[in-house]
């Protein structure tokens, strides 16, 4: 398959890559932001999904502390120029890993303070992750964009549910 085309893997298959990798940039995280939360986000973190194949990690810091940490990281790692960006939120890549790596810059409270409520809603919906996996499943094999559209409408309709955890 071409990078147009979306397929996935499951988690066990990768964990402990995902694992490792996840220890390593945690320490380095840390240690560059040392006021930052670090939490392993994304199918990577919900034992037992299926997954795209990489890591994603989101770093929560203070309103008032995100372009330090937007600049810290951009001497680290490589902007992800094809996601969203904002006052609030920076995507940052490396691919230089055994796995990919996506790390999501959050200031706590902004628009995008949303990663974790989903993981968490995974973690504790079964039928929640069901629907994920079938949602996933049907576009297995197919276009990349059309997948990351249908995910961003369903994460969006999932957490504005009445029983979405947060």
């Amino acid at each position: 398959m071409d990078a147009d085309h979306v397929e996935f893997v499951e988690e066990a298959a990768i964990r402990s890559t995902v694992s490792a990798v996840f220890e390593s940039l945690n320490a380095l995280l840390t240690a560059l932001l040392p006021e930052a939360r670090v939490e392993h986000i994304g199918s990577t973190s919900i034992p037992g999904a299926i997954t795209k194949g990489d890591l994603d990690i989101c770093v929560l810091v203070s309103q008032g502390a995100f372009a330090e940490a937007d600049h810290v990281l951009s001497e680290q790692f490589a902007r992800n120029v094809g996601s969203h960006q904002s006052a609030t939120l920076s995507s940052f890549v490396d691919n230089s890993l055994p796995l990919p790596v996506g790390i999501q810059l959050v200031a706590l409270g902004g628009n995008e303070d949303f990663f974790l409520q989903w993981r968490d809603l995974l973690r504790s919906s079964p039928e929640v992750l069901k629907q994920y996996e079938l949602l996933k499943r049907h576009w297995h094999g197919r276009s990349h964009e059309g997948y990351r559209r249908a995910k961003s409408t369903f994460i969006e309709q999932m957490l504005k549910a009445p029983n979405a955890a947060g």
